[in-house]
């Protein structure tokens, strides 16, 4: 049975049910990570926050879906439990905006970017298509019968990844 699975803030969802999707909202200086398995139609979305777990504060319980670093593996560790091959994996990314266009100091979002994309080079899965920068906020959602993944842009339209 078809189900919309909804990824919050600081959240990743996988399915291995081709009739499903998965999608994730409020990607402003956070980014959205979409792993897709084109042969079993399996996959997931992940939604980071934050670049490194390095600086985490102690007195918090410790979430990896908050960041880059520790998310990307808790993802893909996700969907190889479910059957996924790593060598078929196929990767978009989406979010990354500079909310507070007045501060390129602060500039979180290219922050998440940039070690989303560092993560995904180093585990050597393929970023197939992207949507980053800018300062607009954006959606994202993963269908699983082809790995169809869409991006709407808050005020501008939608693209195909």
């Amino acid at each position: 049975m078809a189900m919309t699975h909804v990824v919050g803030i600081s959240d990743c969802k996988v399915s291995d049910d081709p009739t499903d999707t998965v999608v994730t909202y409020a990607l402003g200086s956070c980014v959205g990570l979409s792993l897709y398995d084109r042969k079993s139609h399996m996959g997931g979305i992940l939604h980071v926050m934050l670049p490194d777990s390095q600086f985490r504060s102690a007195s918090r319980e410790f979430n990896p879906h908050m960041y880059a670093d520790t998310g990307l593996n808790a993802l893909l560790g996700a969907l190889l439990a479910k059957g996924a091959r790593r060598e078929a994996l196929e990767a978009r990314v989406a979010g990354g905006a500079n909310m507070l266009q007045h501060s390129q100091f602060l500039d979180i979002g290219k922050r998440n970017a940039e070690a989303i994309v560092g993560a995904l080079r180093l585990q050597r899965i393929p970023i197939l298509g992207s949507s980053l920068g800018g300062v607009v906020g954006r959606s994202m959602s993963l269908k699983l019968h082809d790995g169809t993944v869409t991006v709407r842009l808050l005020g501008r339209g939608e693209e195909i990844l």
